[in-house]
């Protein structure tokens, strides 16, 4: 039963991603949810409570499976450069292969992010990530190696922006700039643009 119950909430968590991500908090149906779970709206009730507290759990989950990705880098360098540029090639490689996170993102901020403002979990999701560029900028200032005013704050704006921008742009910026961003190359060394703009911020 307790296994089955699991299946049932993993099920309706995947079509919930599925759901939110092409149509949004307002678009997004229950019945909908429901029945690429393979499950009555009863259960979805049963186990998220209403449609808000399922939205605040699959932003949740997305963002959670960033954070352990993440925190796992921690523990596989001990050179704070090092680490920060592994940081970023995690998050640039998380975004390329979750384009449901970054529909959901972009959904939420064009509702001006009142679920992440209203949600106490959500508002400290992001925590790991934190805490991570955090350890990174504390060893490599305690080292010499980081100017002592870097801010961990100021590192993780600029790699969710320049990261996060690459793939909400997607559709655009192909036409606009006339640049092919699925070309593997391109990636590449757009990432090293983000890398070396951060190096160059933390430089002693």
């Amino acid at each position: 039963m307790e296994r089955n119950a699991e299946r049932t909430k993993a099920n309706i968590l995947t079509a919930a991603v599925a759901e939110f991500s092409e149509k949004g908090y307002a678009g997004a149906r229950v019945d909908a949810i429901a029945k690429m779970a393979g499950c009555n709206k009863g259960m979805i009730y049963q186990y998220y409570e209403s449609k808000e507290r399922l939205y605040e759990s699959v932003i949740a989950y997305e963002y959670q499976t960033l954070s352990k990705l993440e925190a796992e880098i921690i523990q596989q360098y001990t050179d704070p450069g090092e680490l920060i540029d592994a940081i970023v090639d995690k998050y640039f490689d998380f975004l390329l292969a979750h384009p449901d996170f970054v529909k959901i993102i972009m959904w939420e901020n064009l509702n001006e992010g009142r679920s992440v403002k209203a949600s106490s979990t959500l508002q400290n999701v992001k925590a790991p990530i934190l805490e991570c560029i955090r350890e990174a900028v504390r060893k490599g200032r305690a080292d010499g190696i980081f100017k002592e005013t870097a801010s961990s704050k100021a590192v993780a704006f600029a790699l969710i922006t320049g990261a996060f921008s690459y793939f909400s742009n997607c559709h655009t910026l192909p036409v606009i700039l006339n640049v092919d961003l699925r070309d593997s190359d391109f990636l590449v060394s757009h990432k090293e643009i983000v890398k070396s703009g951060i190096r160059s911020y933390l430089k002693k």
